[in-house]
């Protein structure tokens, strides 16, 4: 799944300068991962470098990053969500990084967080992996609160 359609050749420079901030610059990969997470560069640089930190470099795409207003714990797919970082997003969704389906808790959180923010980017990346997993109706339909009849 390549939800953001870029190309698999531009992963090796990104995979090269996380090699380089981690063995040359003795940064660690979960530092560089929550800079990337805050990151308001271009998507595709987000998305790459998510998925060389989580794929290469063992960082959990289900850490938590913060705990929110009720205490709650705050993991990245919903960060990303928040920080309207498409990048990380679609990363965080391609690595499965929520628990359940794409009509439960965590990934609902993030439709009415991006539906909130009238984010269309990221809700348009929610509705292309739900159609991707075959859900996209039953995910509308959590989404509008409806029951499936």
């Amino acid at each position: 799944m390549n939800l953001l359609n870029l190309d698999p050749a531009a992963r090796e420079a990104f995979s090269k300068t996380v090699q380089t901030l981690i063995q040359k610059h003795k940064i660690d990969p979960q530092e560089i991962f929550l800079n990337v997470l805050e990151s308001q560069e271009a998507p595709e640089m987000n998305y790459w470098m998510a998925m060389v930190l989580v794929q290469e470099h063992f960082v959990s795409p289900q850490m938590e990053v913060g705990t929110d207003a009720a205490g709650e714990t705050v993991k990245p797919l919903q960060a990303a969500c928040l920080l309207q970082n498409v990048g990380v997003t679609a990363a965080m969704l391609e690595l499965n990084a929520f628990t359940g389906s794409v009509t439960d808790r965590d990934y609902q959180l993030c439709a009415r967080i991006a539906s909130q923010h009238e984010d269309q980017a990221i809700l348009g990346l929610l509705m292309k992996y739900a159609q991707e997993k075959e859900a996209l109706e039953p995910f509308m339909r959590a989404l509008q609160g409806s029951t499936l009849q």
